[in-house]
């Protein structure tokens, strides 16, 4: 099967997307002939390197059919996100009647849709309504994702969620519970923005049960970018509610062999989240044996609860807190939800999951 990946899309390490596209494209190529096509004029060694990878660069008409073979004329296309496609590309794919299946990662989630609203429903108006209506289907990434997102967008539709490459990270991961009856260890890796991470739900969370917090030494570090330039206003909000002995904004984000060695040192991972498509930090924290404390906005709360890998909550603080409070007394199952933790990040390893994408396109062409 000669499968096309098209994105639009700039380089920007601190977004999900920069890190699973390219890991999603590579497990795909193990079992189809598969290229990966930005509408940017951008390159990045980290794709070239995991992905058969093209650009404006490479290719600056922007036209599918001036690709070359087979990938002129694939067999399916698959379109990564969802607003982000001019009206140009999308009257081309209509003129070329290949199949393509949308990846909207949250995009058309109900929350998603009342963000710009007027805005979204204008452009669903002239154009995202049809060309969402005539994909052969739409691939989301989480059950939850589905399920906000209703039956309006198409009738065909498909779960497979971001993957983890389990090869890269340490195996036998046990994580050291000793300590904490003394000290608990919370950790946030995500962007600094406050309104769709939720921070300001951490902070009025953390604010109701302080006294708590404080007796079981519960201290959480916040790391991420700060591209929205609100780090200091959630410094400074800390610092209003008299909690930054709590919560600890840090300067850097981190990467790499530092984002590793911060989790092992974690004790629980935190993601209040009001929207999302499907966290790869989380999956992350969960492969690195971290029970989380998760929202519904994360698209993983069902997912997390079945599994009994943390603690949920609503997309409020009061219940945000109540889940901390939960987290605090139930010390005694961190060990389980760890080990619950590792069981369900190995149902997102890229090469199952490129299985299960092959055999549902497959599908989708045999029904042409």
């Amino acid at each position: 099967m000669n499968i096309l990946y098209v994105s639009n899309m700039f380089v920007k390490k601190d977004i999900g997307p920069y890190w699973s596209i390219p890991n999603q494209v590579h497990a795909q190529s193990k079992l189809d002939n598969v290229m990966w096509y930005n509408l940017q004029a951008v390159e990045d060694g980290y794709w070239k390197e995991k992905a058969n990878y093209k650009s404006l660069l490479d290719f600056p008409s922007g036209i599918i059919s001036d690709l070359p073979s087979p990938f002129n004329k694939p067999d399916i296309i698959v379109c990564e996100e969802f607003y982000v496609y001019k009206y140009q590309f999308i009257k081309q794919l209509k003129k070329l009647n290949i199949p393509y299946v949308i990846i909207p990662r949250g995009s058309m989630t109900m929350n998603a849709q009342h963000k710009h609203y007027w805005k979204k429903v204008l452009g669903n108006m002239l154009m995202f309504n049809s060309f969402s209506k005539r994909a052969a289907a739409i691939q989301y990434l989480t059950e939850d994702e589905k399920l906000n997102s209703g039956h309006k967008w198409n009738c065909t539709s498909c779960v497979i969620p971001n993957g983890i490459d389990f090869s890269s990270l340490k195996q036998g991961i046990v994580h050291n519970y000793d300590n904490i009856d003394n000290v608990i260890k919370g950790i946030f890796i995500g962007r600094i923005f406050i309104y769709h991470k939720g921070l300001d739900l951490i902070v009025d969370a953390c604010k109701q049960i302080e006294t708590l917090l404080r007796k079981r030494h519960v201290q959480i570090e916040i790391y991420g970018p700060d591209r929205e330039h609100e780090k200091d206003k959630l410094r400074n909000l800390i610092e209003r509610k008299k909690i930054s002995d709590i919560l600890l904004v840090q300067d850097s984000p981190i990467f790499g062999e530092e984002k590793e060695s911060k989790l092992l040192a974690s004790d629980f991972f935190l993601l209040t989240s009001r929207l999302e498509g499907h966290p790869m930090g989380l999956i992350e924290a969960l492969s690195y044996g971290l029970p989380s404390v998760v929202t519904r906005g994360s698209n993983m709360l069902k997912e997390i609860k079945e599994a009994d890998a943390g603690w949920v909550a609503e997309i409020d603080a009061i219940s945000i807190a109540q889940a901390l409070k939960k987290m605090v007394i139930e010390n005694d199952k961190f060990v389980i939800k760890s080990n619950n933790a590792i069981s369900l990040a190995r149902k997102y390893q890229w090469d199952l999951l490129a299985k299960n994408a092959h055999y549902f396109y497959q599908s989708l062409l045999n029904h042409k």
